[in-house]
C-alpha cells in the first residue's frame, strides 16, 4: 500500500465487501486477509487519502494499491516520515515533518528549520549553536537524533546538531511531548530528528546572505543506491538594527554519504556524516569584554542498518566528536577547554502481527560514551606572549552506559486505534576520582486515535518522561561561555507526566489540528548562580507546563494557499513562580502564491511579550516579524530565490535568556539551485 510518491502508508483500513476490517501486517505497506477467497472487492480508506476500491480476481498474487493524498501538504503528514526509525513513535502524538527546501527563507541553522512550527521556539543565545525548546522544555531535555543516532554534547545549553549543514538536511521530524518510552532518556520534552538529504542525480546550490556576509555552497549526487553531498558555509560578524556588532562568525565544512542495497530478504544501508567547524563565535551580551569562540568542532558519524522482511531491524553507530572552547577576557586572561568523546549505540527491534487487530513491537537499545575528557588550560597574555597559569582535568576518561528494554502494541477496536508502551531504562556513569552512579527507571505511554467522522479524528495521550543527569552536569567543573560551572554528582533524574489531547481535521482543502497539553516535571535540574559568574546544577524544583497549539493549512485554489499556526504556554513551579525556558506566545500566517515559473510567499509572526521571566532570564517585549521569498524557475530544475528576514528591521530578542543580545538586523539572501 503506497502513496503516490511510492512511500508506505500506515494506519489505513482495508475492508472487504463483507465489511471485514484488517490492518497492515508490517511497515512495508502490506496487509493480509485471512481465509479470503477471490474474486474479492477491497475498499481502502484513510482520513488523509482519497478512498479507493479495487477488485482482486486471483488468489496469492500481490496487489499494489496506490492512494492519492487529498492535498499536497498531506503527502508529508500521512506517510512514514522517519525512515531511520520506521515511524516508531505512536500515531497519536503531535508531530510535524519539515522539508528545509520549502521554508520561506533558506535556513542558515538547524534551529531555523525546527522553530518554524508551533510549539517549538528558539532558546538560549544566538549564533550557529542556537538551541530550541519544545513545548517549553529545552536544553538536555529534548532529544536530538540524526537518522536514529543520538546526539549529546558537553554544552550545558543543549545540542542542536548544528554540525550538519541545513543544505544537507532532507527532512526534520519534530515530535512534541514526552517520548522517553520510545526513545530513552533525554526525550522528556520531545524529539527532534534530522534525516540527511537523499540526492537523485546532480544537485548544486549556492547562496549569499547579507547577514554576516554569509556564503554557502553545496554539491550532491545520487543514483538510487548511492547518495553523497558536500557543503561549505562561512560567515563573519553580523549586526543588530542599531549597528552593534554580533559575535556570530564561523566556518564549517560538512559531508554525507549513504549506500543502500538489498540481498535476499534483507535491506542494508551505511551512512557516514563528517563535519569540521572552525572559529565558531558565540553571540552574547558579554561581547566584546568577554569573547567566547569555539576554535574547533569536529564530528564523524557512521551508522550501519539492516532490515528484514520478517519485521526486525538492527541499527549500530559510532560518533567520535571533539569541541574546543576559548574564553578571552578584557584583563588578558584566556581560558581554553578541550572536550573529547566517543559516543555510540545500537538498537534491535521486532515488529509482529499478533492478530488481525493487534500489532506489537519490542526490542532493546543501548547508548554509551567512552573517553569523555575535559581539559582546561588557563593563560595570561603578558607582553604579547601567553603564559600558562594553571590547568585541570575534571572529566577524565568519563564513561556512560544506558540500556533499555522496550515494548509497545497497537490494537484496533472498531475504527479506533489504542497504543500502549513501556520501557525499563538503566544508566551507569563513571569518572576518574569519583564513585560511579547507577540509576534505573520505568516509563510508560498510552494513546488513542478515534475517527469521529470522515476526515476528523480525536487523539489523546498520557505518558511519563525521563532524563538522567549528564556526565557534564554531574562531574564537569570549569570555564564555559557563561562563567565557571561546577558539577553536582548528587543530582537525581528528572521525571515528568504529560497529558495531551487534540482534534485533527483532514479535508479536501483544509488541514487543521489543535492540541492542549499539561506536563508535570519533578526534580527539575536547573543551573543556579552561587557567586558572581559561578554556577552549579541542583534539583531545584518541580513544576507544571500547560499550553495550547494550533497548526493548519488551507488551499484556496491551484494558485493560493495559506499556512498558519501558533502556541500559548505557561510554566509555574510549586511555589507559583515562573519556570525558565517557557517561550512567549506566538502566532503566524504564511500566504503562498504559485503560478508557472514564479512563486512567492511571506510569513508574519506575532510574538507576545514575556513579562514574568524565570531564573536566568529577562523580560522581553512583543514583536512582529516579517519574512518573505520570491522564486523564479528559469528552466526545469534551475531556479533563483530572493529572500529576506526581519523585513521590518525590528529590535527584538530570540529568547528571554539573560545573556542573549538583540537579534540580527534586516537581511537579504540570494540563492541559486540547479537540480536537473
Amino acid at each position: 500500500m503506497l502513496a503516490a510518491a511510492g512511500t508506505p502508508i500506515e494506519h489505513a483500513r482495508v475492508r472487504t465487501a463483507s465489511d471485514g476490517s484488517f490492518v497492515f501486517s508490517d511497515m512495508n505497506g502490506r496487509f493480509r486477509l485471512p481465509e479470503a477467497e477471490a474474486p474479492l472487492e477491497l475498499t481502502v480508506t484513510h482520513s488523509r487519502f482519497q478512498s479507493r476500491t479495487v477488485r482482486v480476481e486471483t488468489e496469492d498474487v500481490p496487489v499494489e494499491i496506490t492512494l492519492e493524498v487529498k492535498q499536497e501538504i498531506y503527502e508529508s503528514i500521512a506517510v512514514t516520515a522517519n525512515p531511520g526509525e520506521r515511524n516508531f513513535s505512536p500515531v497519536s502524538v503531535a508531530s510535524s515533518v519539515l522539508d528545509p527546501a520549502k521554508l520561506v527563507a533558506p535556513p542558515n541553522t538547524i534551529a531555523e528549520i525546527v522553530t518554524s512550527m508551533p510549539g517549538v521556539s528558539e532558546n538560549g543565545q544566538g549564533g550557529i549553536f542556537q538551541t530550541y525548546s519544545v513545548r517549553g522544555v529545552s536544553r538536555q531535555r529534548v532529544m536530538t537524533l540524526v537518522s536514529g543516532m543520538r546526539i549529546v554534547g558537553e554544552r550545558r545549553a543543549g545540542v542542536s546538531a548544528s554540525f550538519v549543514d541545513p543544505l544537507l538536511v532532507g527532512a526534520a521530524d519534530v515530535l512534541r511531548g514526552p517520548s522517553s518510552t520510545y526513545y530513552g532518556s533525554g526525550a522528556l520534552g520531545g524529539v527532534v530528528q534530522l534525516f540527511p538529504r537523499t540526492h537523485e542525480g546532480w544537485s548544486i546550490e549556492s547562496g549569499f546572505d547579507s547577514r554576516g556576509d554569509e556564503a554557502r555552497q553545496m554539491v550532491g549526487w545520487g543514483d538510487g543506491d548511492w547518495s553523497v553531498g558536500f557543503a561549505y558555509r562561512n560567515a563573519g560578524s553580523s549586526e543588530t538594527p542599531a549597528g552593534d556588532e554580533l559575535n556570530t562568525g564561523f566556518r564549517q565544512t560538512s559531508a554525507t554519504a549513504e549506500r543502500t542495497w538489498t540481498r535476499g530478504a534483507l535491506e542494508y544501508s551505511v551512512l557516514a556524516i563528517g563535519s569540521a567547524g572552525r572559529d565558531i563565535q558565540k553571540s552574547n551580551i558579554d561581547f566584546p569584554e568577554r569573547v567566547t569562540v569555539y576554535p574547533e568542532e569536529n564530528h564523524a558519524l557512521v551508522r550501519f542498518e539492516a532490515r528484514s522482511e520478517a519485521g526486525w531491524e538492527l541499527t549500530a553507530y559510532a560518533h567520535p566528536n571533539d569541541l574546543e572552547t576559548r574564553v578571552s577576557r578584557s584583563d588578558r586572561r584566556v581560558d581554553t577547554v578541550e572536550n573529547d568523546a566517543v559516543d555510540g549505540g545500537f538498537k534491535w527491534q521486532q515488529r509482529r502481527q499478533a492478530s488481525d487487530q493487534t500489532m506489537v513491537r519490542y526490542g532493546i537499545d543501548y547508548f554509551g560514551r567512552r573517553s569523555v575528557d575535559a581539559r582546561e588550560t588557563n593563560r595570561r597574555v603578558v607582553g604579547g606572549a601567553p603564559i600558562v597559569t594553571g590547568s585541570q582535568q575534571t572529566l577524565d576518561g568519563g564513561e556512560e552506559d544506558e540500556a533499555g528494554l522496550f515494548g509497545a502494541l497497537e490494537h484496533n477496536v472498531g475504527r479506533s486505534t489504542f497504543i500502549l508502551g513501556g520501557r525499563f531504562a538503566y544508566q551507569r556513569q563513571r569518572n576518574a576520582g569519583a564513585p560511579s552512579t547507577d540509576d534505573g527507571a520505568l516509563t510508560g505511554f498510552a494513546g488513542v486515535v478515534t475517527p469521529l467522522s470522515q476526515g476528523l479524528e480525536l487523539v489523546a495521550n498520557v505518558g511519563s518522561g525521563l532524563r538522567f543527569p549528564s556526565l557534564s552536569e554531574r562531574f564537569f567543573s570549569g570555564t564555559t561561555g557563561r562563567g565557571f560551572v561546577r558539577g553536582n554528582a548528587a543530582l537525581e533524574p528528572e521525571r515528568s507526566l504529560n497529558i495531551d489531547g487534540g482534534l485533527r481535521w483532514y479535508g479536501q482543502k483544509l488541514f487543521l489540528a489543535g492540541y492542549v497539553f499539561r506536563n508535570e516535571i519533578d526534580d527539575y535540574i536547573e543551573r543556579i548562580e552561587v557567586a558572581d559568574r559561578e554556577l552549579t546544577f541542583v534539583n531545584l524544583t518541580s513544576g507544571t507546563i500547560e499550553g495550547v497549539e494550533l497548526e493548519g493549512f488551507f488551499k484556496f485554489d491551484a494558485v493560493w494557499s495559506l499556512e498558519f499556526g501558533g502556541h500559548l504556554m505557561e510554566g509555574r513551579d510549586d511555589d507559583n513562580g515562573p519556570l525558565a525556558d517557557i517561550p512567549a506566545g506566538s502566532f503566524y500566517l504564511g500566504p503562498r502564491w504559485r503560478r508557472g515559473a514564479w512563486s512567492w510567499e511571506v510569513r508574519l509572526e506575532a510574538r507576545q511579550s514575556k513579562d514574568d521571566p524565570g531564573g536566568g532570564e529577562k523580560p522581553i517585549p512583543s514583536v512582529n516579524l516579517l519574512s518573505g521569498t520570491v522564486t523564479w524557475e528559469l528552466a526545469p530544475g534551475l531556479a533563483l530565490t530572493l529572500s529576506a528576514r526581519n523585513l521590518l528591521d525590528e529590535e527584538y530578542f530570540n529568547s528571554a535568556d539573560s545573556d542573549v543580545p538583540l537579534a540580527a538586523a534586516r537581511s537579504a539572501s540570494l540563492s541559486f539551485r540547479w537540480q536537473p
